[in-house]
């Protein structure tokens, strides 16, 4: 019962500062009392219930979510098929550091949105159907522009490959010596201790890219040469004066957001569980 009552004060306590931002949105709304600058809550609601409607010809708020998510999962994964090994080779080897380092330092510091217009003079609006011949598909793979792959690559691809480096280099030399001692081979140290180990910062990266991700896909969006996508549509509904759909979008990228990272967390921890045990 005491177990109980504690977990429905934490839910309370999470819950706590959501409810009166909740209440002071209806108020200011009432207060205001002019829907194209603060719509009231039952709008936005409105709009979430009914994901399936169109939106001034612009597809509907599942469309073009998932749009969205499909060029982050794309961009993210290639730079985590990317970042992962060249961090793992970064950390493990100091050529591959001394290597690459000065590359690293030099383009880390690059705000991906820095390269939209790159992007968008180099790559124009090509999709992935157009690396195969094709010049239209009629799918949703016409929605995912190479242009727009690079950038999210370019986002994702410095956290990743940092902790991943970070992570390698933070290995305890104790466990490593541990497990020459023991007559482990150069092989075996490195995937049977210093990979597992390295496993929390990777998973750090992973988290952190896919975060970077997701805020420069928006943003990309909202630039010339899209026509889809949520950043597309907050884009759209702030030109129509339409500040229920900026709202919405708003909402949308907030929840997708955490669930991404509540996702990462969740299939990390079967991996990553002994970090806690050993503090």
């Amino acid at each position: 019962m005491k177990e109980f009552g504690m977990r429905l004060s934490r839910i309370g306590l999470a819950l706590l500062l959501p409810a009166l931002l909740i209440f002071t949105w209806q108020f200011l709304a009432q207060r205001i009392n002019n829907p194209w600058l603060l719509p009231g809550i039952e709008k936005v609601l409105a709009r979430l219930t009914h994901p399936l409607e169109d939106i001034f010809g612009t597809g509907s708020l599942l469309s073009n979510l998932i749009v969205s998510l499909l060029r982050v999962l794309f961009g993210f994964l290639l730079a985590a098929l990317v970042g992962i090994p060249l961090g793992l080779l970064m950390g493990y080897l100091p050529i591959f550091r001394r290597l690459f380092g000065s590359l690293v330092e030099m383009f880390r510091p690059l705000c991906p949105i820095a390269w939209v217009p790159f992007a968008l003079a180099i790559f124009k609006t090509y999709s992935l159907v157009n690396l195969f011949g094709v010049r239209y598909s009629n799918t949703i793979f016409d929605h995912i522009q190479i242009g727009m792959l690079f950038i999210l690559f370019y986002g994702a691809f410095f956290p990743i490959l940092l902790n991943t480096m970070d992570g390698v280099l933070g290995v305890r030399d104790i466990h490593i010596e541990s497990a020459l001692v023991l007559g482990a081979k150069p092989r075996q140290v490195f995937w049977k201790v210093i990979f597992p180990a390295s496993l929390p910062s990777i998973f750090t990266g992973l988290r952190i890219g896919l975060g970077v991700s997701w805020m420069v896909i928006i943003a990309a969006e909202m630039l010339p040469g899209s026509d889809s996508g949520i950043g597309y549509l907050i884009i759209y509904g702030y030109q129509l004066a339409r500040m229920d759909i900026v709202i919405t979008g708003m909402i949308l990228i907030g929840l997708v957001s955490a669930l991404l990272s509540f996702l990462v967390r969740f299939f990390s921890q079967p991996l990553v569980g002994w970090q806690a045990k050993e503090r």
